[in-house]
């Protein structure tokens, strides 16, 4: 989950904006249960809407430090929350970050068949993909393509969210959604990386 966060956070506004929508469907779903501290949730959702902000303008950036500690909360927040609701299926707990760790394992998997050296940068995640045909094919300026490229992942994220919400007692549909999931993102992957390609 660390890494992972650190390898989508190349993308301005898409690492802030996933943990915000986790942070929004734990407050909106569970607000009510006694494990829940809607304040700590409230005043975590402000100071993360006010980054996010700064983030989109270009004024600041996460950088390794603010993804490892961003992930490391929300990884350790989402365990207790887990462990104090264990009616919840923790699948729902995996789904709500399945996309920062699949990116990690796609990833690794990927440049281990491409056999590239994993000290080297990595410019083929989807979100680098993304954003190289928006930028292509509209003539938006920079900070306009990190926040179309971050609302067009985290709105599929959202979607998938929002029917999970419906099944966080039920495993077999969880894992269901999961792998779809799973299909979806190597599919989007290898349409766009041909995008590019083929651009290139």
């Amino acid at each position: 989950l660390v890494n992972g966060g650190n390898f989508i956070d190349g993308l301005n506004g898409l690492l802030l904006k996933y943990y915000l929508l986790v942070y929004l469907i734990i407050l909106f779903n569970f607000g009510d249960n006694p494990y829940v501290n809607n304040n700590f949730l409230i005043n975590l959702l402000i100071i993360l809407s006010i980054t996010l902000l700064f983030n989109l303008l270009g004024f600041i950036y996460m950088g390794d430090s603010g993804a490892y500690l961003l992930s490391t909360l929300s990884g350790i927040y989402l365990i207790n929350f887990s462990y104090n609701n264990d009616y919840i299926s923790p699948f729902f707990i995996i789904l709500l970050l399945w996309y920062p760790c699949f990116e990690l394992l796609f990833s690794m998997i990927r440049r281990y068949k491409d056999k590239t050296k994993t000290y080297k940068p990595d410019t083929s995640h989807l979100h680098q993909f993304i954003y190289n045909f928006i930028k292509k094919e509209f003539n938006f300026n920079n900070n306009v393509i990190h926040f179309s490229t971050s609302t067009i992942i985290n709105s599929y994220n959202l979607l998938v969210f929002i029917i999970a919400i419906n099944f966080i007692y039920s495993s077999k549909m969880l894992i269901l959604i999961i792998v779809l999931n799973i299909f979806v993102y190597i599919s989007a992957y290898i349409f766009f990386k041909k995008k590019y390609q083929r651009d290139n």
